[in-house]
């Protein structure tokens, strides 16, 4: 049995846009402003969270997880009509249940915490309040 593929941030990213818009393509530009909406367009930084859109796509593009028109532009490569494959849509629905099952794991944890966190306080004011 092969082990569960791994993705980074930004392609996990790119994988659950794509999977949550119904039948929706993207461009490389639309892809970018969607997973950076805080990100001014013709800024410094617009220019580097679009270089790691596109590094990201072309690497799910590797995989055979997305497919779309790959064109030259000011910004050098970018890709247009992007789409999630077959094999891109059952990845994507498998990230998502990873991502779910984390943030349950992550609300477990958080919960353990801030028991642990009520206990030790609990424990620290009765010391207090002990006579010496």
């Amino acid at each position: 049995m092969r082990p569960p593929p791994v993705f980074d941030r930004k392609e996990r990213a790119i994988l659950l846009e794509m999977y949550n818009v119904k039948n929706g393509t993207y461009t490389s530009y639309t892809l970018s402003r969607k997973l950076n909406p805080t990100v001014q367009p013709g800024t410094p930084p617009a220019g580097v969270a679009f270089a790691e859109t596109r590094d990201a796509t072309e690497r799910l593009i590797g995989r055979g997880l997305v497919r779309g028109e790959r064109l030259d532009g000011a910004d050098g490569v970018y890709f247009n009509s992007l789409k999630l494959t077959p094999k891109g849509e059952r990845t994507a629905i498998q990230q998502r249940t990873v991502v779910e099952e984390e943030a349950r794991a992550l609300d477990e944890a958080m919960k353990n915490a801030n028991s642990a966190v009520a206990e030790i306080e609990k424990l620290s004011t009765e010391s207090k309040d002990e006579p010496t």
